[in-house]
């Protein structure tokens, strides 16, 4: 099996793929390829003939404050005579190396799967939760709001900033590239309104097409009041829609300021990452830890990788072992989970995945110590 850049002559085959395994229509096919740009979609050829057709997504993962470069695997697609034959683990080999080939240390996607994609080096390193409430307990949130309305495209510049000052002290969230942003905003269909609060503090994007629930297509609130704004501004159509629906993370701060009942989780799925290359994602990534120092043993297989990460103010080193350093070590499958923060060393430790002693475990604990990775997207 061999992966291609897709080109014109693709589309039939496209659409036939994601008809089949995703049940588009010619016309979302159609609009998700404008939108992602056919240049990120790769065919997988068996024997010659195309079998399979995947996405790949520049974008960033943001933890300790910085945004790692990354690409989304989406939308993978194998023809039903296809599957069965192992072109899945073929398929995410190649990605990997076509990700890495345009600067991307990490690769990330949702799987339908686990297995697949574990035997393919992804472990779980975040969450996409959706929650729901009753817009009529909303309405009873005691905050007074300022908002204004923006319309495309006139606002992505001042929501892209906003979204970027939220990202900086979350974890796992997308640095968006143009692509992610045109999806969100435009398909399948534009958002109904869009509404900025106070001073840039927080920002909704509505959709309103289903009558029984009010949809948050996305939102960002950089302060306890922004959000209580929203929830109040939302409580403002409880004669309309009955509920509403948004993504929010573990500790949401959208729950946090919800009254005491009327709000539920409705959905909740991990998204897997796989690092491509350790020392790299190791120094691109951001820390909260100001002196700390651990050696990596990272086993892939009959190979071992060393590295002996040291934090600084802040600033990451990674450097060939150095002796008296306490030692953890590690699948390389499983590092994606303790580097995202996903799971804690201790936790890891504890389960088998990791080995070492307590100082080494306790120094994970801390470095890779953050708020629960979460996206606000599905990809």
């Amino acid at each position: 099996m061999t992966s291609r850049i897709a080109a014109t002559q693709d589309a039939d085959f496209i659409e036939k793929a994601y008809a089949t395994s995703f049940g588009f229509t010619v016309q979302q096919t159609e609009a998700y390829v404008g939108k992602v740009g056919l240049e990120n979609f790769y065919i997988a050829d068996h024997e010659d003939r195309p079998a399979a057709v995947f996405a790949l997504i520049a974008t960033g993962h943001w933890f300790g404050g910085r945004a790692v470069p990354a690409c989304n695997i989406a939308h993978v697609a194998i023809l039903p005579e296809y599957r069965g034959l192992g072109l899945a683990d073929a398929i995410l080999e190649d990605a990997g190396a076509i990700a890495a080939s345009r600067g991307a240390l990490l690769t990330t996607l949702f799987a339908s799967t686990r297995p697949v994609y574990r035997r393919g080096g992804y472990e779980l390193a975040g969450s996409e939760i959706v929650y729901e409430a009753e817009t009529s307990e909303l309405y009873k949130i005691k905050e007074k709001y300022h908002c204004r309305q923006l319309t495309l495209p006139a606002a992505l510049p001042t929501l892209a900033s906003i979204h970027e000052r939220q990202c900086v002290v979350e974890a796992g969230n997308l640095q968006r590239s143009a692509a992610q942003w045109s999806i969100l905003l435009t398909w399948p269909e534009p958002p109904t309104s869009i509404y900025v609060f106070d001073e840039d503090a927080a920002y909704v994007i509505i959709d309103t097409s289903n009558p029984e629930c009010m949809i948050i297509r996305d939102w960002a609130a950089l302060s306890g009041r922004a959000a209580r704004c929203i929830l109040r501004f939302l409580g403002t159509f409880s004669t309309v829609y009955p509920r509403v629906r948004w993504h929010g993370s573990a500790q949401d701060k959208l729950v946090f300021a919800m009254p005491d009942k009327g709000w539920r989780l409705v959905h909740q799925e991990e998204f897997l990452m796989r690092v491509l290359s350790a020392r790299d994602a190791l120094l691109a990534r951001g820390y909260n830890s100001v002196t700390e120092q651990v050696t990596l043993e990272i086993m892939k297989g009959d190979q071992v990788e060393t590295l002996s990460l040291s934090i600084a103010n802040g600033t990451p080193y990674c450097r060939t072992h150095e002796a008296g350093s306490p030692i953890v070590k590690i699948a390389s499958e499983h590092l994606a989970t303790l580097y995202s923060g996903f799971r804690s060393a201790s936790f890891l430790a504890r389960a088998g995945w990791i080995n070492g002693d307590r100082d080494g475990v306790m120094a994970c604990d801390r470095i890779f110590s953050g708020p629960p990775p979460w996206v606000g997207e599905h990809f």
